[in-house]
């Protein structure tokens, strides 16, 4: 986890990756590395906590994280800070049912790609999402 207060990177855009698994972390980590910034939270207490304090160009929420907050709670937390209310959340879930991504996208994540994805998709999504904000 990184912390640190402070504006955009003009090279690289910075995003929030709200994921309890290590796997998935690492994964995401080094399909991300070279095109963006990547700051992690193990549970949506601590995503939150480091939403407050930085400024992201996107997040990447996990719908399942264990715990206080779920991914729909965390990026409902998130839209209350002013400068987050109108970024790009993606859901990155194993919730793949039709009617899991309609449940999703009406609660306030704007973007949704079920696990297992290919990296080419959720690259694909991201650069999408990101550049709008631009």
């Amino acid at each position: 986890m990184q912390e640190k207060k402070g504006g955009k990177n003009p090279e690289k855009p910075r995003l929030l990756l709200g994921e309890d698994d290590i796997v998935t972390i690492n994964v995401i980590k080094r399909i991300l590395k070279d095109a963006y910034i990547l700051d992690t939270a193990n549970n949506g207490l601590e995503a939150v906590k480091i939403a407050k304090v930085n400024n992201f160009d996107a997040f990447l929420i996990d719908i399942g994280l264990p715990g206080h907050m779920n991914g729909i709670q965390i990026t409902k937390k998130n839209k209350e800070i002013k400068d987050n209310k109108n970024k790009p959340y993606i859901a990155i879930t194993a919730y793949a049912m039709a009617t899991d991504k309609e449940n999703i996208l009406s609660q306030g994540l704007t973007h949704y790609i079920s696990k297992p994805f290919k990296f080419s998709d959720l690259i694909k999504l991201i650069e999408g999402a990101v550049k709008k904000q631009h």
